[in-house]
């Protein structure tokens, strides 16, 4: 996955995603995003439960799977509550072998690697989501973009059974670059 570490790029795309958020205003986040019939709103309540995910496995050595959510969890103040989560998990894969950890999961053991892989996917294609709804388009670094295949292509056999990715592939065009590629295989 070239030289980008897991922990560095879950960074990038933290930021990334706080950059896109950070500059919506009041309307914007009940406009409806992309499938699922996410609103905005719903999609940083998804992203922040998911990324907390990272804080929980560090810390206790297990993940839940993540069912039904509100975007409550977000309280008054949005933005701080996804900078608050971004900031817990980034210092949690600071720690110590973070990275190495192989934590407890309702589906069987999971590396944190592969739950920070997951994470910077869903970071990167939840802030082009939300940059589409706003009207904003948001730009994925190729270089993140290829990350993201990278890790994918690893796990080519869970993306083949189903489950994983919000929407189905679709074929990306021939000239597509990675931001592109990334894109299609979550079907964007």
């Amino acid at each position: 996955m070239g030289d980008l570490s897991p922990a560095d790029a879950y960074q990038r795309a933290a930021a990334l995603f706080g950059e896109t958020i950070s500059v919506l205003d009041d309307e914007q986040w009940e406009l409806p995003a992309r499938g699922d019939d996410f609103t905005v709103e719903t999609t940083v309540a998804w992203v922040v439960v998911g990324d907390a995910q990272i804080v929980a496995a560090v810390a206790d050595g297990r993940v839940g799977e993540v069912g039904e959510f509100d975007a409550s969890v977000l309280g008054p103040n949005k933005t701080a509550t996804w900078r608050g989560t971004a900031v817990g998990a980034i210092r949690a894969l600071g720690e110590p072998g973070a990275l190495e950890q192989v934590v407890d999961h309702p589906e069987g053991d999971l590396a944190v690697a592969t739950l920070v892989g997951l994470r910077v996917s869903e970071n990167l294609v939840r802030a082009w989501d939300i940059g589409e709804a706003v009207g904003r388009p948001v730009t994925i670094p190729d270089d993140l973009a290829e990350w993201c295949l990278d890790f994918w292509a690893g796990h080519a056999d869970v993306v083949m059974a189903g489950g994983v990715m919000p929407d189905a592939p679709r074929q990306p065009a021939a000239d597509a670059g990675p931001a592109e590629r990334l894109l299609a295989l979550t079907g964007r």
